[in-house]
């Protein structure tokens, strides 16, 4: 098997001595798709953000890329993210954020940005600020902005909340589509029937431990 693209080895975070994540072991490799399982507060999110560099694991080593985070690099390079309290900005549309954001990546193409809403099922024409979007149209926005810069690994948290039938075989489509692009897909769902379709594997999360992993066989 190849070298792998993420790997935890022993992480653990503590806030004001309350232990949040203890002992997170798992090792991420190309081309696959990965969820993430478990109720609120049982890790999934913070095991995002001490990938992405974002949080400081206590203890333990978080490589990405052949990097170790918070000592070879501040921040995981090559990952584009979807975090729900990542949000953007309210009083702008969803192409002006698109385009901000995609500045801010040194990626200004107009067209790119037109063709990654479309993707998500977005008009790029559409006036509306964000603040006037609904719950699933803000989803919608989130993912796009996950695959602003075309990064070879991609993570989503809970892409599914919000959406109906039709938007959750939109994601299930999506993620398997960036599957056979090439990417490596983190997705992680209260939907056990979602995690499955679309997974290689899965780890199992509950108060800050990974107590199981499954191997699926995604359609």
């Amino acid at each position: 098997m190849s070298n792998p693209l993420i790997e935890l080895r022993h992480v653990s975070k503590q806030f004001h001595h309350r232990v949040v994540l203890h002992d997170i072991n798992l090792t991420i490799y190309a081309h696959r798709i990965y969820g993430f399982s478990g109720p609120n507060g049982s890790g999934k999110t913070l095991t995002f953000k001490t990938i992405l560099g974002f949080a400081k694991a206590s203890s333990g080593q978080v490589q990405v890329n052949g990097a170790i985070i918070r000592k070879d690099t501040l921040f995981a390079p090559g990952i584009g993210f979807a975090l729900s309290e990542y949000n953007v900005l309210p009083n702008k549309n969803g192409r002006e954020n698109l385009a901000l954001l995609a500045l801010l990546a040194g990626n200004d193409q107009a067209t790119s940005i037109d063709e990654l809403l479309t993707l998500v099922g977005l008009s790029p024409t559409d006036p509306r600020k964000v603040k006037d979007y609904s719950l699933g149209m803000r989803q919608r926005l989130l993912v796009a902005v996950a695959l602003i810069g075309d990064h070879p690994i991609v993570i989503f948290d809970e892409p599914t909340n919000a959406l109906d039938e039709d938007g959750q075989q939109f994601m299930i489509t999506l993620i398997k589509d960036l599957q056979a692009r090439g990417k490596t897909v983190l997705v992680s769902s209260h939907d056990a029937a979602f995690l499955k379709a679309v997974s290689d594997e899965i780890f199992y999360f509950s108060d800050g431990q990974i107590v199981r992993t499954e191997a699926c066989h995604a359609d």
